[in-house]
């Protein structure tokens, strides 16, 4: 439901698109009692789950090219996806892919916190500091998309569907959600599918240092991301595909172009 947009431009754009709920979001199962806590027993099985719908939904297809657009999150499980099962993918578009979370706390005392909530099974299954349930914030607060008009439609399906609620992470899944990166940088000479990584510019969310990084490093094993570094969506919250129409269109026509370019 919250991609309706995106697919509807896709689709106009000639594109067949389907589209994964990531287990404990969307419409998919939620795996604790406070179904709005953010939560997975292990990355992998999004990763996993990934390669079922690939494999069950995508390869018997007689499609002509198979391309990937991922955001955030979706990035990491998408990366993570391609470097570990090497599917046939023609292009991969990514969105302020997840390779690094924002926490304005030293690197070293986040692991160590971390990791110590992961010894506690109480702790470890708690909201993350600063944290909870879900609730509607007001725009003028948000750091995900300068679009009001985009932000309320959000809101209202919520409101409209309460079960798609999904408030903040638990310790455990911020702890597993920093491994993942971690993960992803340390196996980027695996990356070999032509990459579009698009940058959001005000950056709020994930660390805009770890896409830099990446793009380095995929450089370094020659295969370079699109253009060798980061597309950066100036003036872009974290939500990219979700912002005003004149920074979202920007993104939008770079990724289908791009994809184009692979057809």
């Amino acid at each position: 439901m919250k991609y309706a947009e995106v697919a509807y431009d896709l689709f106009h754009c000639g594109f067949d698109v389907m589209i994964i709920d990531h287990r404990g979001q969307g419409r998919s199962g939620r795996l604790l009692s406070d179904t709005h806590r953010g939560h997975v027993v292990n990355f992998s099985d999004y990763v996993d789950d990934l390669a079922a719908l690939w494999q069950q939904q995508v390869v018997p297809g007689h499609w002509r090219k198979r391309f990937i657009l991922a955001h955030s999150m979706g990035g990491a499980i998408a990366t993570l996806f391609l470097q570990r099962y090497r599917a046939h993918c023609d292009a991969i578009a990514l969105c302020a892919p997840m390779f690094g979370i924002i926490i304005r706390l030293p690197d070293w005392m986040v692991r160590h916190i971390l990791d110590w909530a992961e010894g506690h099974q109480r702790i470890r299954e708690e909201y993350a500091i600063g944290t909870g349930r879900w609730r509607a914030l007001p725009f003028a607060v948000n750091v995900l998309t300068h679009s009001r008009q985009r932000y309320r439609r959000n809101l209202r399906f919520y409101a409209d569907e309460p079960r798609l609620q999904v408030g903040g992470p638990t310790w455990h899944w911020v702890r597993e959600g920093m491994l993942a990166g971690d993960e992803v940088l340390a196996n980027v000479e695996k990356d070999t599918a032509p990459t579009l990584l698009l940058q959001a510019e005000e950056e709020r969310v994930v660390d805009n240092l770890m896409h830099d990084r990446y793009c380095e490093l995929r450089a370094a094993a020659g295969h370079p991301c699109e253009g060798g570094k980061p597309l950066v969506i100036e003036g872009a919250y974290h939500e990219i595909l979700f912002e005003k129409d004149a920074m979202r269109s920007v993104a939008l026509n770079a990724i289908v172009e791009f994809f184009n370019r692979h057809t």
